[in-house]
């Protein structure tokens, strides 16, 4: 019944509706961990610790006592469990060291089944060709840091007439190629082609507020898009308010707030989070969240801030049921949004510890300053 409940699962038509899909998610969590505690001797010695076996896990509520595995234990221990797997990915490594995740063939179609959804149901879908510009790695063989490739698989929602990448492999390392960049941008508003631009927000601030500086606005085409994904990291105290973002787009580029959207994941929790109408983050049925006691690590009741813990069963060759990030939230109830979804939101509030750390876009703000 497992694997079959966790197909339909990731097969639903509605990644929003909750109760709809509770059974399905508690059972294909209680699948997913027995798989796991059965084949790996490491994570049943880690969760033994935590007086943990899979019998217990009879209601939802369990789930919460599953023990979160911290983001930062998958950067220094190995929990590969089987050979024969479709990919491998790492996390950006911001503390200098980096998560190696490793997925089959299955759980990428899975992934494939979640986006498709969760872009249908957005609205990120297009059969119009765009202009993509895409604010990160140019993909490469020697790349795997999974936000180059979720950056890439963003272009697949609308035909590509082109793909300019801020960051080209050149001699064998990533330059920033800022003039192509913003070349390109100006060339695009003179089309008649919707342009999406895709990446960070700290890049699309630093590189918005150049254009700006520098008296480069352009007006893009009708139907032109952001997708962004990514945190500031060590840009802590440089960040700008979501606001702030949306009006740079629209007075340097064009772009409307509406037409602005954002994403939030992890390498070690691969679903994908899509903001809604109003802009919060509604927890999709494939997964759920936990925010937990600083000290305690107690979970919290909602509304409460605390450390996120993210829950799903997605694959069973890696011990993700259960991850703590180092980020600090806070869970809403869905009806205090008012954009229509249901499920409850996840508002992300900072990092813990975000004073020193590195971050996958480390140099652009620098980069700007110099121009």
């Amino acid at each position: 019944m497992g694997n079959h409940t966790l197909r339909q699962l990731f097969g639903t038509k509605s990644p929003y509706n909750i109760e709809e899909n509770e059974a399905r998610f508690l059972a294909a969590m209680q699948e997913t961990v027995r798989a796991v505690w059965s084949a790996s001797p490491k994570y049943r010695a880690l969760a033994t610790s935590f007086s943990f076996a899979p019998p217990v896990l009879r209601t939802v509520k369990d789930l919460e006592r599953i023990p979160p595995i911290p983001t930062l234990y998958f950067k220094r221990n190995d929990f590969t469990l089987k050979h024969g797997i479709g990919v491998e990915v790492t996390s950006s490594g911001t503390s200098g060291q980096v998560s190696r995740i490793r997925y089959s063939a299955a759980e990428l179609r899975m992934m494939a089944q979640m986006a498709v959804c969760l872009g249908r149901f957005h609205g990120l879908f297009s059969t119009k060709p765009v202009h993509y510009l895409i604010l990160g790695y140019q993909p490469s063989i020697r790349n795997p840091m999974v936000i180059s490739k979720t950056a890439y698989l963003s272009t697949w929602y609308a035909p590509a007439l082109s793909r300019t990448y801020a960051l080209m492999r050149r001699e064998g390392e990533y330059r920033l190629e800022a003039a192509a960049l913003v070349r390109r941008l100006l060339r695009c508003s003179q089309g008649r082609h919707p342009v999406r631009v895709i990446g960070f927000p700290s890049y699309a601030s630093f590189l918005l507020k150049w254009m700006k500086k520098k008296g480069k606005c352009c007006r893009l085409p009708a139907g032109s898009c952001a997708l962004l994904g990514g945190g500031w990291k060590q840009f802590a105290g440089l960040e700008i308010s979501k606001e702030e973002l949306k009006e740079l787009f629209w007075e340097v580029l064009g772009i409307p707030a509406e037409g602005i959207h954002e994403f939030f994941g992890a390498a070690e929790h691969p679903v994908l989070y899509c903001t809604c109408a109003n802009g919060h983050f509604h927890i999709p049925a494939y997964a759920r969240v936990l925010i937990r006691d600083t000290a305690t690590l107690k979970p919290l009741p909602p509304g409460q801030p605390g450390l996120v813990n993210l829950l799903t069963p997605m694959t069973g060759s890696l011990p993700l049921m259960s991850v703590m990030t180092d980020d600090l939230g806070v869970v809403h109830p869905g009806k205090a949004c008012g954009c229509g979804i249901t499920a409850p939101w996840l508002e992300i509030l900072g990092r813990v510890g975000a004073a020193g750390l590195g971050t996958c876009s480390a140099g652009a703000q620098e980069y700007w300053n110099r121009q």
